[in-house]
């Protein structure tokens, strides 16, 4: 346990030595820094400055007990919501970082994601993203095999919230759910049209901004978000020639 521990508190930026600190006075409840040098074996001094360090960081506080100085380690609970706080603080933050991100000049890069959620990355990518409009060449019923639904119908909203239109190009053999959230377009800020029959398809693209995400099978169970301003523009104008001799139904 403790060397989980100790690996997660390593993840969150602490070195080592700080880390095997913080571990030693929680499991003293509070400790002066003699009692804490005795347990991990570091001296005294030097216990004590980086007690100090992480008093500045919020691991531990400082409290006079008449002459002597105890620390108490950040509860196990406030330590949680420490780091939710800088979770939300960062997501609030992240589209005025992402802007500063594309203002320099940067080469094209690929991010991979694996696993059951895989597809949602690409999906919050678009909404970060995007700014009036989206478009994609998708077989719906697998794009509902490896996404929830209630994640699907609760993304539509927040898109259509956002006022983020959409274009599709669906392959006409594939079925798509009965319901006005996945269909409808007026109300939902979307065209659909539909590729000719013999065209079938294996994985969802989209295509927003300088980005290219790709949603493959349940079977592969992954995704791709791409960020290449060049593939970007060269896939919007395959999309563009498609949607032009697309059919309506």
């Amino acid at each position: 346990m403790h060397n989980n521990l100790l690996a997660w508190l390593l993840d969150s930026g602490l070195d080592e030595q700080r880390a095997n600190i913080y571990l030693a006075a929680l499991n003293l409840g509070e400790a002066t820094a003699k009692q804490i040098s005795d347990i991990v074996g570091i001296r005294r001094t030097a216990v004590y400055d980086n007690l100090r360090v992480l008093e500045s960081k919020g691991y531990v506080k400082a409290v006079r007990e008449g002459k002597r100085q105890v620390f108490v380690p950040l509860h196990p609970n406030e330590l949680y919501k420490k780091f939710e706080s800088h979770k939300q603080q960062l997501k609030d933050l992240l589209p005025d970082f992402l802007a500063l991100y594309a203002q320099k000049d940067i080469k094209p890069f690929t991010q991979l994601f694996q696993g059951h959620y895989a597809g949602r990355e690409v999906y919050e990518d678009i909404l970060r993203v995007a700014e009036k409009e989206y478009v994609y060449f998708s077989p719906p019923e697998l794009t509902l095999q490896v996404i929830e639904r209630k994640f699907m119908e609760d993304w539509v909203k927040r898109r259509v919230a956002k006022g983020i239109r959409s274009r599709s190009l669906r392959v006409k053999a594939k079925v798509v759910p009965n319901a006005p959230i996945f269909n409808n377009e007026t109300e939902y800020l979307r065209q659909v049209r539909y590729l000719h029959g013999h065209v079938d398809l294996k994985a969802a693209i989209y295509i927003y901004g300088n980005n290219i995400g790709v949603i493959s099978t349940k079977k592969e169970g992954s995704a791709f978000i791409i960020y290449s301003p060049d593939l970007a523009f060269s896939l919007r104008q395959v999309f563009e020639f498609m949607w032009q001799i697309s059919t309506r139904s």
